[in-house]
């Protein structure tokens, strides 16, 4: 039979491993680097907007630092391999432009450090991270839990106890 049901934040496993309260978006981010493209910047821009960010630690800048300089390369690449997809090879046989063999070694390091970073949602749910509402403050949700419902199920068995037994028994009663 199996014991008792463990809090969340007393399990461990991979998956549900917590990783401490995440702020609504990093409040300190480091200056976006000089001379990105334009899908590059959007992409740095909307990274720091979403609340993931907000477990980067100092010393994760490298992390940053490299997927971003490397988003732009690999956007710069595949752009210009697209403009002519076919390259001559050296026998005059048509081959894919080698611009795309680097744009795709790019691209492996991209997703690793995506990897890293929490970006793209199967990467969120891996991270493990519990999202906080930095919006709420604790003076908005104290009422919440002050409003005198129990959302507790077992006060009611106890209270339903009570009313069998003949016993007053209030739930959240000390």
């Amino acid at each position: 039979m199996p014991g008792p049901i463990k809090p969340p934040d007393k399990r461990i496993n991979r998956v549900t491993k917590n990783v401490g309260v995440v702020r609504s978006a990093a409040t300190k981010r480091p200056p976006m680097p000089r001379g990105l493209c334009p899908a590059a910047k959007d992409a740095w821009a909307t990274y720091f907007a979403d609340v993931v960010s907000g477990v980067l630690r100092p010393c994760d800048g490298v992390i940053v630092l490299r997927w971003i300089a490397n988003v732009d390369r690999y956007l710069r690449l595949i752009s210009e391999a697209d403009r002519a997809p076919l390259a001559e090879g050296s026998t005059g046989q048509d081959i894919p432009h080698p611009l795309y063999g680097v744009a795709f070694k790019l691209e492996a390091s991209i997703r690793a450090d995506e990897q890293q970073l929490g970006v793209g949602p199967a990467n969120r749910l891996k991270l493990g991270a519990q999202f906080s509402e930095a919006a709420r403050t604790l003076a908005e949700i104290n009422p919440e839990a002050h409003d005198g419902t129990d959302d507790d199920p077992r006060a009611a068995i106890i209270a339903l106890a009570g009313r069998h037994t003949g016993t007053s028994v209030e739930p959240g009663a000390d």
